[in-house]
């Protein structure tokens, strides 16, 4: 629709035999940045003095090889990331506003001739940034032990990806970037940490700040065996422990009293006297012997 639009009073010739690869549609997160792949395949002489502008609907430059001529709503957010001499005319735009929507549409300049390109044009779409991805973590997690989680967001602000940071004291994180597609790209942080078991809280929290100011975060839940709680559970054994051994104790003891103290009777049943013994009482503390 836009292949074909050029500036008044100068001449746009179709590149015929030319081919240019853009996305048409491409999301980005407003106040942060947006890049644009592009890429073109031309002669190989023309490559080396061919200059790459960016037009709107309206006929101004997004982007321009002279930063004068760049069109007012445009001045310092945008720039070439791509080299013309390479066949890449990848741009972007920082900064990005709600109603820069486009579309955007890629021209090449040799000396005082503009070539146009079919399907050249680019429109941006507006959209909340993307929610972190967290990696599985293991259940009933022991103290003590190391644990490796990853965190991952896509974005398409590829010049400037997000930061990610953690919640929890981490070490030996590795950062990668893998380009996905679609002017898509993906951030990956991945750690190891290495719990207590005296954490104050229960949760592991990724976070990822783009390019702009803008947070996402997402939330998962640690399942580590408390050490307050395997000491808590240690004491109230042992108290159930002596309690036991000390009722058991006094139960002994009582009945060998009883034992003790029981008078022998005859045949004719009468009374006696009481028949001497030897009771025993032993205990993890003391040993002594009764007559009775």
């Amino acid at each position: 629709m836009f292949s074909n639009f050029c500036p008044t009073g100068v001449l746009l010739y179709d590149a015929l035999g030319w081919a240019v690869n853009v996305i048409p549609k491409i999301t980005a997160l407003p106040r942060s940045c947006v890049v644009i792949p592009c890429s073109f395949k031309t002669y190989e002489e023309y490559s080396t003095e061919l200059r790459v502008l960016w037009v709107t609907r309206k006929g101004g430059y997004m982007f321009h090889t002279d930063p004068v001529d760049v069109s007012d709503n445009f001045k310092g957010r945008t720039r070439l990331l791509g080299n013309p001499v390479e066949q890449n005319c990848t741009v972007e735009m920082d900064n990005v506003q709600t109603h820069d929507n486009g579309p955007f549409c890629f021209r090449a300049e040799r000396e005082n001739e503009r070539y146009g390109f079919n399907n050249s044009c680019v429109f941006i779409i507006m959209r909340a940034p993307d929610k972190p991805v967290m990696s599985s973590l293991p259940e009933d997690i022991e103290p003590g032990t190391r644990v490796s989680v990853q965190c991952s967001v896509n974005h398409t602000c590829s010049s400037h990806p997000p930061e990610i940071t953690w919640s929890v004291p981490t070490d030996r994180e590795t950062i990668s970037h893998n380009h996905m597609g679609g002017g898509v790209w993906e951030t990956v942080s991945a750690v190891t940490f290495i719990p207590t078991g005296y954490e104050e809280k229960d949760e592991i929290v990724c976070t990822a700040k783009f390019w702009g100011g803008k947070t996402q975060e997402n939330t998962a839940f640690l399942s580590i065996r408390s050490n307050v709680q395997l000491n808590l559970l240690a004491m109230i054994l042992l108290i159930v422990i002596c309690f036991c051994q000390s009722t058991l104790t006094m139960f002994q003891f009582y009945i060998l009293i009883i034992d003790c103290r029981q008078p022998r009777h005859d045949m004719h049943g009468s009374h006696t006297q009481s028949e001497q013994r030897y009771v025993y009482i032993i205990s993890s503390d003391f040993t002594f012997i009764i007559s009775c």
